[in-house]
């Protein structure tokens, strides 16, 4: 059953064969040709195919990202590292700051009536900021009205209770005088009485004896009662005298007491009146100096009380510019270094003034410690290059303004040491580098590679052992290279830094153009710009081995033991129709003769390669090589007596 099932299907296969091989042996020639034909074709284009031309299956297969062109000299600002003083300095943004700030407050409770001045007004010294209540009607002039009728009451009574106190003492002489001369009248009458008392005595034993009469006794005794009754009644007179001398001593006393109380009521009412006129002045609110409006709180109308801002006032002539320096620096900073102050790193105009006071306290939370400098601020308004200022008529005369933004370069001390541009120093990991631009080896250490294999790598020129084309250099033939080199930096100023170990004087170093720069890559010295090179150097100045236009097609090449001075003739040389002169010299200036000449040519553009060509020496060490080069640049491989080098020459 299965086997009959499964015959049908050998039939078909062995069917199937049989129509194969009939149409093979029907078509047998015309696949033959067929084979032939791309025979031939793949031969053709294995032989006959340009250098790196691939085929469509090799294109698609190759990894065009690992092209790599050869490295060209790279366009470079180099400065010399030379030996000269350089200031150090550090530079902060600061702010400025008025030299006093003068707040205007009322002393006293009142309506603002007029306030003459606003906001960007300068005030000169004794100027009327504020009115307060009308100057004739307010509760503060009535007072001072009243306490001066009170004050001219008190010093004519003062007046007229000294007037009374020179009367009491006039009283008061008049008592001293009259006692005076009531005692000078006893004083006599005793003198009389002392004389009739023994006088009487002796009369007395003269009437006993019967010496004398009773009459002449009696004469006598008459005599000394009238002395002693004198006596009496002067004595009297004298108590009286005094009385009354203490009377008018009592009554002065009272009348200079009255004259004290008064002129003391007299001195308070003055002092009153001083006190009124004081408080009535506080109505006139005056500038204490001259100034600059920088602040209003306050209108017209509204009524203040003590102790309420009204106005801020700045004073200007001076300003107070301070900077928050980091304490490492403050360190290098003493009080009378020179500091430039400036509105902007780009400003053209700054200030010169010097460090008046650093702050002995270093802020606990950002560690920095407050650097100042006292800046005398009459003059023109500082320019800022580059932004707009701000446009005060009023405050032209100032040269700083409260709260500007300023750009502070504070010098640490002045050194003679090696010094390099700023804008050169690398900083990489924490650690200081720069580029030094090193004169280069020579030709020999030339290495070639292929555009299209990189991985290709040869010490001569030659042909792509995997595609054909021509080797080319792997860097042009600059003659500074770059090296990034160590450094140990000290000062520093806007401009230069001082170099302390690393470098020696004399050093080539690159401060502008490395970013991409690589150790070892050629660079080329260029004159550099605020944006970059000035002009980009010409092919010629970059790889030293190219003739063409700007070195006049001729050049000079080094090989061992000989000199080559290389020209294109003619002058300029002309498509189809010029020659290569070759003089060759020994390192003596010698001319060199039987050398060996030859050279292979090629158009690297084209990847198409040109005639063979051999010199004929024309004496004095002269050789020509003539050639038919068209316009376009050609690569020559000059090989003089087994030494090789590799010439590019641009033909108008």
């Amino acid at each position: 059953m299965n086997l009959d099932q499964n015959r049908p299907n050998d039939i078909s296969r062995s069917s199937a064969s049989s129509r194969s091989r009939d149409w093979i042996k029907q078509n047998f020639w015309s696949l033959m040709a067929l084979a032939a034909v791309i025979g031939i074709c793949a031969f053709i284009v294995q032989h006959f195919k340009k250098p790196g031309q691939m085929s469509v299956i090799e294109s698609q297969a190759m990894d065009m990202s690992a092209m790599q062109p050869p490295r060209g000299a790279v366009p470079v600002a180099i400065a010399t590292v030379e030996r000269e003083t350089i200031e150090g300095s550090v530079t902060y943004t600061g702010t400025v700051q008025a030299y006093e700030d003068e707040d205007v407050f009322p002393r006293l409770t009142g309506r603002i009536v007029s306030m003459p001045v606003y906001p960007g007004d300068t005030v000169k010294k004794g100027q009327l900021l504020v009115q307060l209540d009308p100057t004739d009607r307010s509760e503060y002039a009535s007072k001072l009205s009243e306490s001066r009728y009170a004050s001219e009451a008190a010093m004519n009574n003062a007046s007229i209770a000294r007037q009374e106190l020179s009367e009491k003492s006039y009283e008061l002489e008049a008592a001293k005088f009259a006692e005076s001369a009531a005692a000078d009248e006893l004083q006599q009458a005793k003198s009389d009485l002392e004389y009739w008392s023994p006088e009487i005595k002796r009369e007395v034993n003269l009437l006993k004896g019967q010496v004398i009469s009773q009459q002449e006794y009696d004469d006598e005794l008459n005599k000394y009662n009238q002395a002693s009754a004198k006596v009496r009644q002067l004595v009297a007179k004298q108590n009286q005298a005094k009385s009354t001398r203490l009377a008018a001593n009592a009554a002065y006393e009272a009348a200079a007491h009255h004259v004290g109380h008064i002129a003391f009521a007299a001195r308070e009412a003055e002092a009153a009146t001083l006190t009124a006129d004081i408080t009535h002045s506080y109505t006139r609110i005056q500038a204490q100096s001259d100034g600059v409006v920088v602040k209003r709180l306050v209108s017209p109308g509204v009524v203040v009380n003590p102790g309420m801002l009204i106005l801020k006032i700045s004073h200007l002539k001076k300003v107070r510019v301070q900077a928050e320096v980091a304490s490492v620096d403050a360190d290098k900073i003493t009080v009378g270094n020179t500091v430039y102050i400036k509105s902007s790193e780009l400003a053209d105009d700054q200030i010169e003034a010097n460090i008046t006071s650093i702050f002995p306290a270093a802020d606990v939370s950002t560690r920095t410690v407050i650097v100042e400098a006292l800046v005398d601020n009459t003059g023109p308004r500082l320019s800022d290059k580059g932004s707009s200022s701000r446009t005060l008529p009023n405050l032209s005369s100032f040269r700083l303004l409260p709260g500007d933004y300023v750009v502070m370069r504070i010098s640490t001390g002045k050194e003679n040491a090696l010094v390099i541009p700023s804008s050169a120093v690398v900083w990489r990991e924490g650690k200081s580098q720069v580029w030094r631009a090193v004169g280069s080896g020579g030709t020999d250490d030339t290495k070639y590679t292929c555009v299209m294999h990189p991985q290709i790598k040869a010490d001569k020129p030659g042909k792509c052992p995997i595609c054909g084309m021509t080797l080319v250099p792997m860097t042009s033939s600059g003659n500074l290279s770059a090296h990034l080199t160590a450094i140990t930096t000290g000062v520093s100023d806007d401009q230069n830094t001082e170099v302390t170990s690393g470098l020696s004087e004399g050093d080539q170093i690159i401060y502008q153009g490395y970013s991409s720069l690589e150790n070892g890559l050629p660079v080329i010295a260029t004159e550099w710009g605020e944006s970059g090179p000035v002009t980009l150097p010409t092919v010629s100045k970059v790889q030293t081995n190219r003739l063409d236009s700007d070195n006049k097609w001729t050049n000079d090449i080094k090989l061992e033991g000989m000199h080559l001075h290389l020209i294109m003739l003619p002058q300029p040389p002309k498509g189809s129709n010029n020659k290569l002169r070759c003089t060759i010299l020994s390192l003596d200036s010698k001319a060199v003769i039987g050398a060996s000449i030859s050279a292979k040519t090629t158009m690297p553009a084209m990847s198409m390669p040109g005639p063979d060509l051999s010199a004929i020496e024309k004496g004095k060490g002269n050789y020509e090589l003539t050639t038919n080069f068209m316009s376009g640049l050609w690569q020559i491989i000059l090989r003089v007596n087994n030494q090789t080098t590799t010439i590019n020459v641009d033909i108008p």
